[in-house]
């Protein structure tokens, strides 16, 4: 590989990590459960926060401490396994293209 292609590939790279990146910086889960949505920035924090309105349409102040817990859960759904997917699948084609240069 000369050097010219070379740097062409190594632009690529960081136009491609910097748009995951970007993409990235605020982005909207939902549990799977659809009981809440959530967007969250760069930094894992909870930006907005939205509930499924079936969800909720039939609580009453007594249920508060039902809600909290489902709430609970389901923002423990998003965090520990669709906010690590999105990162794996970031980095892992930077790792990707870091093995075509032979970096990796």
């Amino acid at each position: 590989m000369d050097f010219n292609s070379l740097m062409k590939t190594a632009q690529k790279l960081q136009q491609d990590m910097e748009e995951k990146e970007s993409a990235l910086k605020e982005k909207q889960y939902t549990s799977i459960n659809s009981i809440v949505r959530i967007t969250m920035n760069g930094d894992n924090q909870v930006i907005d926060l939205e509930l499924n309105d079936q969800f909720v349409k039939d609580f009453t102040y007594e249920d508060k401490e039902f809600l909290q817990e489902a709430l609970i859960l389901a923002i423990n759904d998003l965090t520990q396994k669709q906010i690590p997917a999105d990162k794996d699948d970031m980095y892992g084609s930077l790792a990707g293209s870091l093995d075509f240069l032979g970096l990796k």
